[in-house]
């Protein structure tokens, strides 16, 4: 594995709840008012509904002339750099995103100069790569003009999640990996996305059974439509002739672990893809024990398909994760806020109306432009408002003394004098709030009384902070851009108030993203 150059980031897109679905669902799909007819016991009843749908005529599809598009793209494969390039230049908007992408960070490595042209781009990078990222784009800007539900938009960034993590596999491996790779782990959900887009109440339906009745998303999805998604989305990808690769790759694998695996290079893409569609749905990956933990199950289960231990495989696909959020305004996204069914119960939010109210101020503070003062005065007042800390706070990072200073501060017990307490020099040793920036992970203590975290937690904390104002557990959150640590929230609270929860945790990286653009554009 590389160094990871980025923050922690996770995000947890595969929680629905079911009221909210519905409720914003009702009005964005009026198109399709019926649900299409299925069959459980002949899936070709609801595949013909879903390809007339994909090729109707209203303004709201043009899928089936979209996906021909990005068909004819992957199907170049032995056509010269000359031909792809036009392909690539018919359309000024995919060639102004495919030049800002490889002039971007990611691809700075190859070219200190900048690339200008996309012919330059295929000399440099490669005629493979450059076609399969504007394939890629176009499956993106599909997806995304869409996106018009947030099951959508949580989808769109979710396949984006997993093309990022895949082209990290490749650089990781020092090569291409296998043909496509980076598309097919795109599409891998395809069917369940055009389940959500073409037939919402269906869709619906699907997540009610696997809800109520307990069963899988794919158990669920074949009771109703006859088909599970993958089957559904393989199906109409054979309809619209893409690579026979790709649909070989999105068929799903089954494995227990510790299986001996032997895959030739046929099946390299489908085990590839399949690691990395169950690693990006580890929810809110971090350095806590259950992200670990789950790592660990995954990474025993693909033994053999990757030399990743589980500590790896969680910086792999946080540090994806961040990539995609540090190009969003490149590729015209906004973070998704994801939904979850235990927001109404957890016991760190006071008011859930009063947190989306909040992000939607600092969203506004952010296209204003407005200053940092501004734009972090909004974050941490949200936060201090919804979450039940006892105190809350945003330091900066000082470049003449490389210290990590208090700037916002916000709690109820908040001493006089609290913030400067607060305040540490970065410099490699041993302690909890160096190890976070030097290892650039999260980190969440939750009793610093236990003798494992008091050999971690250094003494001037635990004299000056945890003695006095009886701080039971602690989280650190370190903020990097462009891989350089700027920032970093600390939160605390007390025994009478149980450990932030995943929702908690999902709300502060979706602040800390926030910060991330906030520092991005005024760096500019």
């Amino acid at each position: 594995m590389g160094q990871k150059d980025t923050s922690h980031t996770g995000i947890d897109l595969d929680v629905i709840c079911i009221n909210e679905l519905v409720k914003r669902d009702e009005g964005a799909t009026e198109e399709f008012k019926d649900n299409l007819r299925s069959d459980p016991q002949d899936y070709r009843v609801y595949l013909s509904g879903i390809l007339k749908r994909m090729q109707g005529r209203e303004a709201f599809l043009t899928f089936s002339q979209q996906i021909n598009d990005v068909n004819h793209i992957l199907n170049m494969d032995y056509s010269s750099a000359g031909d792809i390039a036009r392909v690539i230049l018919n359309d000024l908007s995919l060639t102004a995103q495919v030049l800002k992408l490889v002039n971007s960070s990611i691809y700075r490595q190859f070219s200190n100069k900048g690339i200008s042209t996309i012919s330059e781009a295929m000399i440099i990078l490669g005629t493979d790569e450059i076609r399969e990222l504007a394939a890629g784009l176009k499956i993106f800007e599909m997806m995304k003009s869409r996106a018009n539900s947030l099951i959508l938009k949580e989808k769109m960034l979710k396949s984006l999640h997993r093309s990022a993590v895949a082209r990290q596999i490749e650089r990781e491996q020092g090569g291409r990996t296998s043909d496509a790779f980076p598309v097919s782990a795109m599409l891998y959900e395809l069917g369940e996305y055009l389940v959500a887009l073409l037939d919402p109440g269906t869709y619906i339906k699907v997540e009610v059974a696997l809800e109520e009745e307990g069963l899988s998303r794919e158990t669920a999805a074949k009771m109703i439509l006859g088909l599970n998604y993958f089957e559904l989305g393989q199906m109409v990808a054979l309809k619209f002739n893409l690579p026979p690769k790709i649909v070989q790759a999105m068929r799903p694998v089954r494995l227990t672990a510790g299986q001996s695996l032997k895959i030739g290079p046929k099946e390299e893409a489908r085990y590839l893809c399949a690691f990395v569609y169950e690693l990006c749905n580890i929810p809110v990956p971090g350095n806590d024990p259950v992200s670990l933990d789950a790592a660990g199950k995954l990474v025993d289960k693909y033994c053999g398909v990757l030399a990743f231990d589980a500590r790896q495989a969680l910086e792999l696909t946080c540090s994806a994760m961040d990539r995609v959020m540090r190009h969003a305004e490149i590729l015209g996204i906004e973070p998704v806020q994801p939904t979850s069914t235990s927001v109404k119960t957890d016991p760190k939010l006071k008011n859930k109306d009063v947190l989306d109210q909040g992000i939607r101020r600092v969203e506004e503070a952010l296209d204003e432009g407005l200053s940092i003062h501004e734009i972090f005065t909004r974050l941490i007042d949200t936060m201090a408002q919804c979450f039940c800390f006892n105190q809350i706070v945003i330091s900066i990072r000082k470049k003449e003394t490389n210290t990590m200073e208090p700037r916002f501060v916000r709690g109820e017990k908040r001493p006089d004098g609290f913030g400067k307490t607060m305040g540490f020099k970065i410099e490699p040793a041993s302690g909890i709030f160096n190890n976070a920036i030097e290892r650039k992970i999260d980190i969440i203590v939750k009793d610093t009384k236990k003798e494992f975290s008091r050999h971690q937690i250094p003494c001037w904390y635990m004299k000056k902070i945890a003695g006095p104002f009886l701080v039971m557990g602690f989280g650190i959150f370190p903020v990097f851009v462009e891989g350089k640590i700027v920032s970093m929230v600390y939160v605390d609270w007390d025994e009478k108030t149980p450990a932030p929860d995943r929702n908690t945790l999902t709300s502060i990286q979706g602040f800390r993203r926030q910060m991330i653009r906030a520092f991005t554009l005024h760096a500019r």
